[in-house]
C-alpha cells in the first residue's frame, strides 16, 4: 500500500510549503487538496508544469487529488489539470441526501456522466461514500458500482465515514474488493453520524477505530493502492501544529502496516 497524505492538513499554507512539510514528515506519496471553500492547493487554473516541479523537488509521488465537488464544469477542468500533472485519481463525494431514493437515483445519473468525462480525460473518478450524502454506506456504494459500468469509476474507502454510518469497515473491504481504487484514512472519536472530531481526534490511534484491523482487511484483498491521511479542520493551525499531526499519523500507520 502507498502511505501518503492529503495536503488539506496544511490548509493554511501554500502548495510549496505544504509539499515541503509532507516530505519532512517522511511521506513518499501525496494527495493534493483541491477542495473549494476549504483548501485548494491546485485548481482549474493551476500550472501543471509548476506543480510537477514542486513534487519533484520534494521527491513526492502524487497519487490523487480531492475535489469533493459534483460541479460538472469544475470537474471537467480538474480532470484536465489532473491528467496534465499525472494524477491518476480524482476524489469526490456523491452529493445528495442519505436515505432519499430520488437523491440516490439523481446521484447515480450524475456520476455516470462524470465517470465518462473522467475516462475521456484519462483519469479515474473515485466516489467516497460520505455521511449524509446519497452514497453513504457499503450498500449504496455497491449499488453505484452495479448501476454505473464506466471503467473509469471506483470507490474511495474511508473507514471514518463507514464507521459513522454504523458499519464495520473491516467487513466492507472484502465486500467491495477491487472496486476500491483509493483510500482516505483518519480516526474518529465516536462511531455515530456527525463530524469526525477535531484534527487531533482524527489522528490515527487516538480514536475509536481499529485501523490496524482495517488495514489488514485491505491487505487481505490484495489492495496495493493509496492510503492517504486526510485530516480536516486544521486550516487555521500554524504549520508546526499540522506537522505534528502529519508525523504522528505516519508513525502510527507505518507501524500498523509493518505488523499486519
Amino acid at each position: 500500500m502507498k502511505l501518503g497524505m492529503n495536503t488539506v492538513v496544511f490548509g493554511g499554507a501554500d502548495l510549496e510549503t505544504a509539499l515541503q512539510h509532507v516530505a519532512w514528515a517522511g511521506y513518499e506519496y501525496v494527495e493534493l487538496a483541491a477542495i473549494g471553500g476549504m483548501t485548494a492547493h491546485i485548481d482549474v487554473d493551476s500550472d501543471p508544469s509548476q506543480v510537477k516541479d514542486l513534487l519533484a523537488q520534494n521527491n513526492l509521488t502524487v497519487t490523487a487529488t480531492e475535489v469533493a465537488s459534483t460541479d460538472k464544469e469544475r470537474l471537467r477542468g480538474m480532470f484536465d489539470v489532473a491528467s496534465k500533472i499525472g494524477i491518476g485519481i480524482v476524489n469526490i463525494g456523491s452529493g445528495g441526501k442519505s436515505g432519499d431514493e430520488d437523491s440516490v437515483k439523481e446521484a447515480i445519473v450524475l456520476i455516470r456522466e462524470l465517470a465518462k468525462m473522467a475516462g475521456d480525460a484519462g483519469v479515474t473518478l473515485a466516489v467516497k461514500p460520505h455521511v449524509g450524502s446519497a452514497i453513504y454506506n457499503s450498500g449504496t456504494g455497491l449499488r453505484l458500482m452495479e448501476e454505473v459500468t464506466e471503467p473509469a469509476l471506483g470507490l474511495n474507502f474511508d473507514p471514518s465515514h463507514l464507521a459513522r454510518a454504523d458499519e464495520d469497515p473491516s467487513q466492507i473491504a472484502p465486500l467491495w474488493g477491487n472496486k476500491i481504487v483509493t483510500s482516505h484514512f483518519r480516526d474518529c472519536p465516536v462511531r455515530v453520524p456527525g463530524p469526525p472530531g477535531t484534527p487531533e481526534q482524527q489522528i490515527p490511534g487516538r480514536g475509536a477505530l481499529d485501523l490496524k484491523d482495517i488495514l489488514a482487511s485491505l491487505k487481505s484483498i490484495g489492495y496495493a493502492g493509496p492510503v492517504n491521511l486526510e485530516v480536516i479542520g486544521a486550516k487555521e493551525y500554524p504549520v508546526s501544529r499540522s506537522m505534528g499531526i502529519a508525523a504522528e499519523a505516519r508513525g502510527y500507520l507505518r507501524r500498523c502496516l509493518q505488523e499486519i
